[in-house]
Protein backbone atom coordinates (compact mmCIF):
# COMPACT_ATOMS: atom_id res chain seq x y z
CA UNK A 1 0.00 0.00 0.00
CA UNK A 2 1.48 3.67 -0.92
CA UNK A 3 1.58 5.93 1.89
CA UNK A 4 2.62 9.01 0.23
CA UNK A 5 5.99 10.45 -0.78
CA UNK A 6 8.47 10.28 1.87
CA UNK A 7 11.00 13.60 1.83
CA UNK A 8 14.82 13.90 3.52
CA UNK A 9 17.04 16.45 3.53
CA UNK A 10 20.14 17.49 4.21
CA UNK A 11 21.37 21.08 4.19
CA UNK A 12 19.16 24.04 5.33
CA UNK A 13 15.81 23.47 3.66
CA UNK A 14 12.44 25.46 4.61
CA UNK A 15 9.37 23.17 5.05
CA UNK A 16 8.04 24.93 2.39
CA UNK A 17 10.46 23.52 -0.49
CA UNK A 18 10.57 20.40 1.13
CA UNK A 19 6.16 20.69 0.45
CA UNK A 20 6.95 21.87 -3.05
CA UNK A 21 8.87 18.67 -3.54
CA UNK A 22 6.62 16.73 -1.99
CA UNK A 23 3.65 18.18 -4.29
CA UNK A 24 6.01 17.85 -7.65
CA UNK A 25 6.73 14.01 -6.84
CA UNK A 26 3.08 13.36 -5.73
CA UNK A 27 1.74 14.51 -9.00
CA UNK A 28 4.28 11.98 -11.10
CA UNK A 29 3.13 9.05 -8.50
CA UNK A 30 -0.93 10.01 -9.05
CA UNK A 31 -0.69 10.15 -12.60
CA UNK A 32 1.53 6.93 -12.85
CA UNK A 33 -1.22 4.98 -10.88
CA UNK A 34 -3.97 5.66 -13.10
CA UNK A 35 -1.82 4.21 -15.90
CA UNK A 36 -0.34 0.87 -14.19
CA UNK A 37 -2.24 -2.34 -13.21
CA UNK A 38 -2.80 -3.38 -9.77
CA UNK A 39 -0.35 -5.58 -9.73
CA UNK A 40 2.52 -2.61 -10.65
CA UNK A 41 1.31 0.22 -8.61
CA UNK A 42 3.71 2.30 -6.54
CA UNK A 43 4.42 0.67 -3.31
CA UNK A 44 6.82 3.87 -2.28
CA UNK A 45 8.34 7.05 -3.43
CA UNK A 46 11.03 8.82 -1.68
CA UNK A 47 12.76 12.40 -2.70
CA UNK A 48 15.89 13.29 -1.00
CA UNK A 49 17.19 17.06 -1.31
CA UNK A 50 20.53 18.10 -0.56
CA UNK A 51 22.26 21.43 -0.19
CA UNK A 52 26.30 21.26 -0.43
CA UNK A 53 26.73 24.29 2.04
CA UNK A 54 30.37 24.62 0.80
CA UNK A 55 29.99 23.50 -2.53
CA UNK A 56 31.28 26.50 -5.13
CA UNK A 57 29.57 25.05 -8.29
CA UNK A 58 26.67 26.16 -9.97
CA UNK A 59 24.08 23.87 -8.93
CA UNK A 60 24.73 23.13 -5.36
CA UNK A 61 21.43 21.46 -4.72
CA UNK A 62 20.79 17.42 -5.58
CA UNK A 63 17.73 16.30 -5.76
CA UNK A 64 16.80 12.68 -5.94
CA UNK A 65 13.76 10.69 -5.93
CA UNK A 66 13.28 6.30 -5.89
CA UNK A 67 9.81 4.95 -6.66
CA UNK A 68 9.27 1.24 -6.46
CA UNK A 69 6.78 0.30 -8.54
CA UNK A 70 6.29 -3.84 -8.12
CA UNK A 71 8.27 -5.36 -10.03
CA UNK A 72 10.32 -2.14 -11.29
CA UNK A 73 12.34 0.58 -9.60
CA UNK A 74 12.69 3.97 -10.55
CA UNK A 75 15.16 6.67 -10.18
CA UNK A 76 16.00 10.28 -11.08
CA UNK A 77 18.78 12.46 -10.26
CA UNK A 78 18.94 16.80 -10.99
CA UNK A 79 21.14 19.08 -10.22
CA UNK A 80 19.92 22.91 -9.85
CA UNK A 81 21.01 26.26 -8.14
CA UNK A 82 17.63 26.54 -5.68
CA UNK A 83 15.72 23.69 -4.34
CA UNK A 84 12.24 24.85 -6.35
CA UNK A 85 13.85 24.27 -9.82
CA UNK A 86 15.41 21.32 -8.61
CA UNK A 87 12.31 19.95 -7.40
CA UNK A 88 10.67 21.46 -10.81
CA UNK A 89 13.17 19.38 -13.13
CA UNK A 90 12.84 16.19 -10.73
CA UNK A 91 9.55 15.93 -11.56
CA UNK A 92 10.19 16.08 -15.51
CA UNK A 93 13.10 13.80 -14.98
CA UNK A 94 10.77 11.23 -13.12
CA UNK A 95 8.44 12.02 -16.32
CA UNK A 96 11.12 10.62 -18.54
CA UNK A 97 11.59 7.78 -16.87
CA UNK A 98 8.51 6.58 -16.53
CA UNK A 99 8.04 6.97 -20.43
CA UNK A 100 11.13 4.50 -20.77
CA UNK A 101 9.82 2.12 -18.54
CA UNK A 102 6.25 2.19 -20.19
CA UNK A 103 8.06 2.46 -23.92
CA UNK A 104 10.86 -0.16 -23.56
CA UNK A 105 11.33 -0.72 -27.35
CA UNK A 106 12.30 3.11 -27.46
CA UNK A 107 15.36 4.12 -26.52
CA UNK A 108 15.62 7.38 -24.93
CA UNK A 109 17.74 10.13 -27.32
CA UNK A 110 20.98 11.15 -26.07
CA UNK A 111 22.18 13.52 -25.04
CA UNK A 112 19.47 14.90 -22.78
CA UNK A 113 18.67 17.96 -21.22
CA UNK A 114 19.11 17.19 -17.98
CA UNK A 115 21.39 18.70 -15.65
CA UNK A 116 23.26 16.42 -14.09
CA UNK A 117 25.19 16.55 -10.99
CA UNK A 118 28.96 17.76 -10.89
CA UNK A 119 31.51 16.35 -8.98
CA UNK A 120 33.26 18.27 -6.35
CA UNK A 121 36.76 19.67 -7.20
CA UNK A 122 39.06 17.19 -5.53
CA UNK A 123 42.60 17.07 -7.11
CA UNK A 124 44.14 14.16 -8.86
CA UNK A 125 46.10 12.80 -6.30
CA UNK A 126 43.88 13.49 -3.30
CA UNK A 127 40.84 11.29 -4.46
CA UNK A 128 40.02 8.24 -2.24
CA UNK A 129 37.92 5.02 -2.91
CA UNK A 130 35.58 5.82 -0.15
CA UNK A 131 32.85 3.32 -0.78
CA UNK A 132 32.72 -0.13 -1.73
CA UNK A 133 29.70 -1.68 -3.19
CA UNK A 134 29.39 -5.53 -3.93
CA UNK A 135 26.41 -7.64 -5.32
CA UNK A 136 25.45 -10.08 -7.59
CA UNK A 137 25.19 -8.90 -11.09
CA UNK A 138 21.75 -9.32 -12.72
CA UNK A 139 22.27 -12.11 -16.06
CA UNK A 140 20.31 -10.22 -18.66
CA UNK A 141 20.36 -8.91 -22.19
CA UNK A 142 21.92 -5.83 -23.07
CA UNK A 143 18.90 -4.64 -24.19
CA UNK A 144 17.30 -5.12 -20.77
CA UNK A 145 20.69 -3.12 -19.26
CA UNK A 146 19.83 -0.33 -21.27
CA UNK A 147 16.80 0.03 -20.09
CA UNK A 148 17.78 -0.40 -16.51
CA UNK A 149 20.33 2.05 -17.05
CA UNK A 150 18.19 4.40 -18.15
CA UNK A 151 15.34 4.51 -15.56
CA UNK A 152 18.17 4.61 -12.74
CA UNK A 153 19.32 6.98 -13.85
CA UNK A 154 23.17 5.78 -14.30
CA UNK A 155 26.01 6.72 -16.25
CA UNK A 156 26.94 3.10 -16.75
CA UNK A 157 25.24 -0.28 -15.40
CA UNK A 158 27.61 -3.31 -14.79
CA UNK A 159 25.81 -6.66 -15.51
CA UNK A 160 26.40 -10.23 -17.11
CA UNK A 161 25.66 -10.39 -20.88
CA UNK A 162 22.78 -13.25 -21.13
CA UNK A 163 24.31 -14.27 -24.89
CA UNK A 164 27.83 -14.61 -23.83
CA UNK A 165 28.57 -14.76 -20.13
CA UNK A 166 30.89 -12.28 -19.79
CA UNK A 167 31.35 -9.57 -17.15
CA UNK A 168 29.83 -6.26 -19.34
CA UNK A 169 29.22 -2.46 -19.09
CA UNK A 170 26.51 -0.43 -20.84
CA UNK A 171 27.10 2.85 -21.09
CA UNK A 172 25.89 6.32 -22.58
CA UNK A 173 28.19 7.27 -25.81
CA UNK A 174 28.31 7.97 -29.57
CA UNK A 175 25.96 9.13 -32.17
CA UNK A 176 23.60 6.58 -30.90
CA UNK A 177 23.71 6.81 -27.29
CA UNK A 178 24.49 3.48 -26.11
CA UNK A 179 28.03 1.51 -25.71
CA UNK A 180 28.25 -1.98 -24.78
CA UNK A 181 32.00 -3.49 -23.26
CA UNK A 182 32.72 -6.84 -22.73
CA UNK A 183 35.35 -8.40 -21.13
CA UNK A 184 36.43 -9.92 -24.43
CA UNK A 185 35.74 -8.43 -27.52
CA UNK A 186 32.86 -9.85 -29.48
CA UNK A 187 30.37 -9.63 -32.53
CA UNK A 188 27.39 -7.70 -31.48
CA UNK A 189 24.59 -9.84 -29.87
CA UNK A 190 21.91 -11.02 -31.97
CA UNK A 191 18.52 -9.19 -32.45
CA UNK A 192 19.04 -6.15 -30.24
CA UNK A 193 16.44 -3.43 -30.14
CA UNK A 194 18.52 -1.42 -28.79
CA UNK A 195 20.92 1.13 -31.24
CA UNK A 196 24.37 -0.39 -29.80
CA UNK A 197 27.94 0.33 -30.77
CA UNK A 198 30.71 -2.42 -29.44
CA UNK A 199 33.55 -1.32 -27.79
CA UNK A 200 36.64 -3.91 -29.69
CA UNK A 201 39.17 -3.38 -26.97
CA UNK A 202 39.75 -6.38 -24.47
CA UNK A 203 39.04 -4.94 -20.94
CA UNK A 204 42.18 -4.18 -19.11
CA UNK A 205 43.47 -5.91 -16.09
CA UNK A 206 44.25 -3.49 -13.35
CA UNK A 207 44.65 -3.16 -10.13
CA UNK A 208 41.66 -0.80 -7.83
CA UNK A 209 45.25 1.37 -7.38
CA UNK A 210 46.17 1.76 -10.65
CA UNK A 211 42.49 2.27 -12.26
CA UNK A 212 42.42 5.08 -9.44
CA UNK A 213 45.59 6.66 -11.19
CA UNK A 214 43.83 6.15 -14.83
CA UNK A 215 40.72 8.18 -13.66
CA UNK A 216 43.00 10.64 -12.34
CA UNK A 217 44.89 10.79 -15.35
CA UNK A 218 42.06 10.88 -17.76
CA UNK A 219 39.02 12.83 -15.67
CA UNK A 220 36.97 10.32 -16.86
CA UNK A 221 33.60 9.65 -15.37
CA UNK A 222 34.38 5.72 -14.37
CA UNK A 223 36.84 3.23 -15.83
CA UNK A 224 35.68 -0.47 -16.17
CA UNK A 225 38.44 -3.45 -15.80
CA UNK A 226 39.22 -6.52 -15.08
CA UNK A 227 40.13 -7.00 -11.47
CA UNK A 228 43.95 -8.86 -11.29
CA UNK A 229 42.47 -10.17 -8.24
CA UNK A 230 39.28 -12.07 -8.65
CA UNK A 231 39.18 -11.88 -12.70
CA UNK A 232 35.64 -9.88 -12.42
CA UNK A 233 34.31 -6.96 -14.44
CA UNK A 234 35.18 -3.92 -12.10
CA UNK A 235 33.74 -0.36 -12.00
CA UNK A 236 35.37 2.58 -10.72
CA UNK A 237 33.57 5.56 -10.72
CA UNK A 238 33.56 9.22 -9.60
CA UNK A 239 31.45 10.37 -6.54
CA UNK A 240 29.44 13.92 -6.33
CA UNK A 241 31.94 14.16 -3.38
CA UNK A 242 34.73 14.31 -6.02
CA UNK A 243 36.15 10.83 -4.30
CA UNK A 244 35.63 7.36 -5.95
CA UNK A 245 33.61 4.51 -5.33
CA UNK A 246 34.00 1.01 -6.41
CA UNK A 247 31.54 -1.73 -7.44
CA UNK A 248 32.84 -4.89 -7.96
CA UNK A 249 30.29 -8.21 -8.18
CA UNK A 250 29.77 -11.13 -5.61
CA UNK A 251 28.87 -14.60 -7.05
CA UNK A 252 25.68 -16.75 -6.64
CA UNK A 253 22.15 -14.72 -6.39
CA UNK A 254 20.76 -12.93 -10.06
Amino acid sequence: MFDGVVVQTVGEIVDGAREYARRQVTDVVQRLQSRLPARSQVRSARVKLTVATRSSGRCPVLAQANLDIGEALIRAQVAAAFVHEASQSLRARLAEQVARLTNPDQPRPWPTARRAPEPVAVPAGARRIVRHKSYPLARTTPDRAALTMDVMDYDCHLFVDAGSGQDSLIYRVGPTGYRLSRMRPLPPPPASVTPLTIDPRPTPELTAEEAVARLDATEMPYRFFRDRTSGRGTVLYRRHDGHYGLITPTTGGR
